[in-house]
């Protein structure tokens, strides 16, 4: 059984790796990218975060609901079949309407990754195991950006001016369909809430009929019809495009219905689910707009400097030092809240608040080799929080509801970082040229505003130290049934 267990456990990382290197690849091929289709830096920061993000997060709230009620396992081959054929389809695109639309394919797509496999290992592993396996889940993301960083590397060629973007996404997109077929022969399906007591008994959703016949209506439909109004009203008048209107449409009706499930609704009113959603939320929101823009940045900060050589370098370190502090992180969340629960925010705010002054030296960095020098003890320190915020949206949760839990939790995270830090610095760095600010000091400028975000982040963490003990009594409480029962 542990033999099954870790393998299913590696083939899953390797697919969140997958993941990342899809959402990497765009920020690392991004000055290639922009100077081939003609895109501003805001139309940049919205490539590799807002047209992506918003329908990544919203789709990712239906599929989590067929991830508690299907095969696991066929849902995440499936959804990797998918985004893995738009990365193909990135690679045709031949303007900013092509490539958005190829983005927003990818993020519907990605959307079924995480919730089925959050689930799948909270079933594979007890929760006093959890941080650490979800911590080995999580090296998915550096294994995926250092990946991402090499596989670019090898296919870019020598010549810096030359470079084909379109051949890395469709190779990319076609290898991730092979890996699709091969998750859906050599996973087998878990049985669900096997390492809770009673998991049977544990709350799940309950038939549409029952949810509406014990459910204020009323009430719930006056907030979702204004949500709904609002929606029309920013598309009616030009505020929001139709391929942003349909999605969100989707994500009223699909939140109204879950609005009326119990089980839910106990999810959204832990104060430490929410803690740690903001937390991971806001230190990521910097952290991702550090991978959209940096390339961009070390272009600009040592233009004959060799691109193949810093980007293999920035994969090395998301591959050892990003590495080692995921995995030492969850590794020492594990056996500090053996004695106090309050680790899974102490440790995971003590690293941010390392991370946030390194930030800043990054950027301020002269030349690319001390960038990259800073850049390696920052990513030790972004490494950290990744296995913790994880397990505590899987623990906290009700056991048939795992794969909700993560999706809402992941709604949270990647709307506001995802979203966010890319669109928010890529926005900021246009600010900051009209300003009178030449590109490299305003992207510099920029980045230091976006850091702000790790400040934020920190007390979130802290907040967490304050309501978790209570919380994680509660859960336990409510997923534990009488044994003889």
């Amino acid at each position: 059984m542990k033999n099954k267990r870790t393998f299913a456990l590696i083939l899953l990382t390797l697919v969140y790796g997958f993941n990342f290197i899809d959402r990497q690849i765009v920020g690392i091929l991004a000055p290639w990218i922009q100077a081939d289709l003609g895109l501003t830096n805001t139309q940049l920061g919205l490539l590799v975060g807002l047209a992506f993000a918003s329908f990544y997060t919203i789709m990712g709230i239906p599929l989590a609901f067929l991830a508690d009620k299907m095969n696991r396992v066929t849902l995440l081959s499936l959804a990797l079949a998918v985004w893995s054929g738009f990365t193909a389809l990135t690679g045709m695109a031949q303007n900013f309407l092509h490539i958005a639309l190829a983005r927003v394919g990818v993020g519907v797509g990605e959307a079924g990754g995480s919730p089925p496999s959050h689930s799948m290992i909270s079933d594979f592993y007890a929760k006093e195991e959890r941080a650490g396996a979800l911590g080995v889940y999580s090296l998915g993301i550096p294994l995926g950006i250092m990946a991402a960083y090499f596989f670019t590397a090898a296919l870019m060629g020598a010549d810096a001016e030359a470079v084909n973007w379109r051949r890395i996404f469709i190779i990319l997109g076609v290898t991730g369909i092979i890996l699709a077929i091969i998750v859906r022969i050599a996973i087998r399906e878990p049985e669900r809430g096997a390492m809770e007591k009673g998991a049977g008994n544990s709350a799940g959703y309950i038939p549409l009929r029952q949810s509406f016949a014990e459910s204020n209506i009323p009430i719930r439909v006056l907030i979702f019809g204004a949500m709904f109004a609002v929606n029309l009203a920013c598309w009616h008048f030009g505020g929001m495009s139709l391929v942003f209107f349909i999605p969100f449409c989707i994500f009223i009706v699909t939140m109204f219905l879950l609005s009326l499930q119990p089980g839910v609704i106990t999810i959204l009113s832990i104060p430490s689910w929410w803690w740690m959603a903001l937390g991971i939320a806001f230190a990521s929101f910097a952290s991702y707009a550090i991978s959209g823009f940096q390339t961009k940045f070390l272009r600009l900060l040592e233009p004959d400097f060799s691109p193949r050589t810093y980007i293999m370098w920035i994969g090395f370190i998301n591959g050892t030092f990003y590495v080692a502090g995921t995995y030492f992180g969850a590794k020492l969340v594990d056996w500090r809240a053996k004695t106090d629960i309050r680790a899974y925010g102490t440790i995971p705010a003590i690293s941010i608040l390392a991370a946030f002054p390194l930030a800043l030296a990054a950027f301020w960095a002269p030349t690319i080799a001390l960038h990259l020098i800073i850049g390696a003890a920052l990513q030790l320190c972004l490494g950290v929080y990744l296995g913790p915020s994880f397990a505590i949206a899987q623990t906290l949760a009700p056991i048939k509801l795992r794969a909700m839990s993560t999706a809402l939790f992941f709604f949270v995270l990647n709307m506001i970082a995802l979203g966010g830090g890319p669109t928010f610095a890529g926005a900021m760095i246009d600010v900051f040229i009209e300003s009178g600010k030449d590109e490299l000091n305003a992207t510099r400028f920029a980045m230091y505003v976006t850091f702000g975000a790790y400040v934020l982040a920190f007390l979130f963490y802290m907040l967490v130290r304050i309501t978790l003990p209570k919380d994680w009594a509660e859960a336990e409480r409510r997923n534990e049934v009488d044994s003889a029962g």
